[in-house]
C-alpha cells in the first residue's frame, strides 16, 4: 500500500484476506482463497519475527522498570504482533483491590500500521476475582509518559503509522472476524484482533 491508509484502501486490503458475507462456521470460510491467503501470511510472520524480537528488546532495555510481555497469537485469529508493557506501580484501592495499568500496543501483519491503547485491569488477591479491563484508545494521564516512550520506540523500530480512532472504528459489514459476527467487524478487529483488554 502507498501510504493511503484510508478506511477505504482498508477495507479494499481485508477483502484479499477474508471471505464476504460468509460466516466463520461456513465449511467455504476456511477453504476460501481468502483465507488460505490469511494463514500463509500468519505462517510467514511467524518465519521471520527478526524486527519484532529486535523491538521487544528495545522497549525492555529503555522501559527496565517495567514488564514488557509479548502476547503475539498470529497461529489463532490474530493478524498482529501484541506487546503489552505493564507499568510498574500497581495501584492499590480501597477494598483490598490492585489495579494493573498497562500501555498495549498491536501491530497488523496485514499493513504497516498500528494501535496502542491503556488497560487498566482490577483484581483480589485474596479473593482470587478480577474484574473485566477498562480500555483507553485516547491518550490517559495515568499512562501518557509510557506511552509516548513505547510509542517512539515502536515508530523507530518497526518503521508503522497509528491509526486514528475514527479509522480503527470503521464498521467493516460484510466480514467474520474471529468472535465478532458478521455485520458487526470493525477495522481493528480485521486488521488486529478482536481479543483486546
Amino acid at each position: 500500500m502507498n501510504e493511503d491508509f484510508s478506511p477505504p484502501r482498508l477495507i479494499e486490503l481485508l477483502h484479499r484476506y477474508y471471505p464476504l458475507n460468509l460466516h466463520g462456521d461456513n465449511e467455504r470460510y476456511g477453504e476460501s482463497e481468502q483465507s488460505q491467503r490469511m494463514l500463509q501470511l500468519r505462517a510467514q510472520a511467524l518465519k521471520n519475527p527478526t524486527s519484532w524480537r529486535g523491538l521487544l528488546a528495545r522497549l525492555r532495555e529503555a522501559l527496565p522498570e517495567c514488564k514488557v510481555e509479548d502476547w503475539t497469537v498470529l497461529f489463532s485469529d490474530d493478524n498482529c504482533w501484541r506487546v503489552r508493557v505493564n507499568l510498574p506501580e500497581v495501584l492499590r484501592l480501597p477494598g483490598g483491590q490492585d489495579e494493573v495499568r498497562t500501555v498495549v500496543v498491536l501491530v497488523s501483519i496485514l499493513a504497516p500500521v498500528y494501535v496502542l491503547y491503556s488497560s487498566f485491569r482490577r483484581y483480589h488477591l485474596v479473593e482470587k476475582k478480577s474484574w473485566p479491563s477498562e480500555t483507553f484508545y485516547e491518550d490517559v494521564p495515568e499512562t501518557k509518559s509510557y506511552a509516548d516512550k513505547v510509542e517512539a520506540i515502536i515508530r523507530d523500530v518497526l518503521h508503522v503509522h497509528r491509526l486514528p480512532n475514527e479509522t480503527l472504528f470503521t464498521p467493516v459489514p460484510d466480514i467474520q472476524c474471529g468472535n465478532v459476527l458478521l455485520g458487526n467487524a470493525k477495522l481493528i478487529d480485521c486488521l488486529f484482533t478482536d481479543d483486546r483488554w
